[in-house]
């Protein structure tokens, strides 16, 4: 069985008409497919980590370092927070640490939380 039959993928022409209904839908299908979470980051969450650690073949405190706030599809530059401003916050906002612009899924992501889809960052050199 395909698990990814019957998915939903909404995805806008342009990232600045994401609209509430979008960003929801989109959130909602990366939780399904791909895993986002943990829902409550404040909380040890220990099996959402193993599970995480055993789709990327590392430990679950390597697992734990990979965030959406390191994602190389994570942005949170000022044009894309200005654009997150006009979705208004709802029960992810509350313990999240701050918004983000996910790429990849486009919806707006939490620098606490991650997916499966996670990809390291590129750092740059001085």
């Amino acid at each position: 069985m395909n698990p990814l039959e019957g998915m939903t993928i909404v995805i806008e022409q342009e990232d600045e008409d994401l609209s509430a209904k979008t960003n929801k839908e989109n959130r909602e299908n990366t939780i399904l497919y791909w895993g986002y979470g943990p829902e409550e980051t404040t909380s040890d969450n220990t099996e959402f980590w193993r599970k995480m650690a055993k789709a990327w073949g590392v430990s679950p405190p390597e697992a734990r370092r990979q965030l959406c706030s390191n994602c190389t599809y994570f942005d949170n530059s000022p044009e894309a927070l200005e654009m997150a401003e006009s979705i208004p916050e709802d029960e992810y906002d509350d313990d999240g640490n701050g918004r983000g612009y996910c790429m990849k899924h486009s919806f707006i992501c939490h620098n606490l939380r991650v997916c499966q889809s996670w990809e390291s960052r590129e750092q740059e050199e001085d």
